[in-house]
């Protein structure tokens, strides 16, 4: 079976007891300082707030050799996150990443001076490159391509005692007493003439005779 997915979002990244790392970048040093959203707030103050300005944030390579040792989750580029991923992870380890998204979808626009002439050629050729298929196939070229992760390996064997199975146990029995129920009432009104007969047949007094 597919193992359960435990961590969906940042909130529960908070709240689990896996520690936490950030690639050592500029961008990441500066989201924590400026942004206002209460969760990666409270994310920084429980898992990567330290004694230094230092604490919790590293270098890919060590981060991710972190990661693969278990108990750890660490925020990096995907673009840099990927080739490392595919060099040193098994394919087990691979199928046992969860990603999580930490940065808000951003909305992006084509900057123009206010009306501009340019405008609707800009969209048409926006539109243009997306439906002819040259954006992804741009994105495809730089993007690093993601770990793939076999189906044989993603399947897991959970071991399961009395006390887990026996819900399984008590359906089953009570499946097995109201079929036994229903097959006698089958059996009654199948034969139900039989019986009729058979019980008038007793209540018949007969006379005395020598």
């Amino acid at each position: 079976m597919d193992p359960p997915r435990k961590i969906n979002n940042l909130r529960d990244l908070t709240d689990s007891n896996l520690e936490l790392g950030i690639e050592d970048i500029l961008i990441d040093r500066n989201y924590f300082v400026q942004t206002t959203d209460p969760v990666a707030i409270d994310l920084f103050n429980k898992k990567l707030k330290g004694d230094s300005n230092d604490s919790g944030f590293y270098k890919p390579e060590k981060g991710l050799q972190m990661v693969k040792e278990g108990g750890f989750a660490f925020h990096v580029e995907t673009s840099t996150a990927y080739p490392i991923i595919e060099d040193t992870f098994t394919v087990q380890e691979i199928c046992e990443l969860e990603e999580v998204q930490m940065y808000r979808t951003q909305p992006m626009h084509t900057n123009l001076q206010k009306n501009s002439p340019f405008r609707e050629m800009m969209n048409y050729c926006m539109l243009h490159i997306v439906e002819n298929g040259l954006l992804f196939r741009l994105r495809k070229y730089w993007d690093a391509r993601k770990p793939i992760c076999m189906e044989y390996a993603k399947k897991v064997t959970i071991h399961v005692g009395i006390k887990e199975f026996s819900s399984g146990l008590i359906v089953l029995s009570y499946g097995i007493c109201f079929s036994l129920i229903f097959l006698l009432g089958e059996i009654i009104i199948f034969h139900k003439k039989l019986i009729a007969d058979f019980f008038l047949e007793r209540r018949v007094i007969k006379p005395y005779t020598e």
